[in-house]
């Protein structure tokens, strides 16, 4: 009888720490039990702008009416952030999507346990949600990503489907919505043109004409006759001692010839 009370107390035991080793794995895949339980979170966008890192996470905040919004942006798209979207077949298998660009995810507390991404119909949807958003994007690109968490609403494509009432919120099937913007980054300015040299000569030839109109003609004229040169007063001076030597001589000879009369 001990024996049996001590099996069945072991069995009870084993049954209680199982059931609450289940209850923790599945608390942990929940994450949140509800919709407003966000508010006590840290929304972010992480994706292959920032190699899926919690560091260079972008966080979302609150605008007041439950949605959640921010802005990536990324100056220099590089090659290494450019990736081919997939998502799950629903046998665990990816596939391709068709895009290319940068992929992101939005989630909580830098964690996977609650995620959102791209809606997925039920049957391919991974166990942390939706597949990876993606916005075309090339290398060298400058882009602003616009994301936005609506926890006020269901995704329009689930309750197309019949997943959810549209009155009645799921928090595994709010819409990430979100938009990208290209930047057109302006053309670096071209160097000025150096401004035209005036030649030195130029400015000599312009005042020389500037002197050269302000000095009347007459005033050279009147140097000229005013001042003779010294080699003209010489032959002058040359000229008057020839002339009175003549007379001297034409008065003796005068002279002469009356005596002899």
């Amino acid at each position: 009888m001990k024996s049996s009370k001590i099996l069945k107390v072991v069995i009870a035991s084993s049954l209680v720490a199982s059931l609450a080793a289940t209850a923790a794995v599945s608390a942990n895949a929940a994450g949140i039990a509800k919709i407003e339980d966000i508010k006590d979170h840290k929304v972010g966008v992480v994706g292959s702008f920032n190699d899926w890192s919690t560091e260079g996470e972008i966080a979302l905040t609150d605008n007041g009416s439950g949605v959640y919004e921010g802005v990536v942006e990324i100056e220099k798209v590089t090659k290494e952030m450019v990736v081919e979207a997939t998502a799950d077949d629903g046998n665990g298998a990816q596939v391709k999507t068709g895009k290319k660009g940068i992929t992101f995810k939005v989630r909580l507390d830098g964690d996977w346990t609650d995620s959102w991404g791209d809606y997925e119909p039920a049957y391919v949807r991974t166990w942390n949600s939706q597949t990876n958003c993606c916005v075309e994007a090339a290398e060298g690109d400058h882009v602003k990503i616009t994301v936005k968490l609506d926890t006020t609403k269901n995704h329009p494509d689930a309750v197309a489907a019949g997943e959810v009432e549209a009155d009645e919120i799921d928090y595994t099937l709010i819409p990430v919505e979100y938009s990208v913007e290209k930047v057109e980054d302006a053309a670096p300015a071209a160097d000025p043109e150096p401004a035209a040299q005036t030649p030195a000569t130029t400015t000599t030839d312009t005042s020389n004409d500037a002197t050269a109109a302000a000095t009347p003609a007459s005033t050279s004229t009147d140097s000229d006759t005013t001042t003779p040169a010294t080699g003209d007063t010489t032959s002058a001076i040359a000229l008057v001692a020839v002339v009175l030597a003549s007379l001297g001589t034409a008065v003796v000879m005068t002279k002469k010839a009356s005596a002899k009369d």
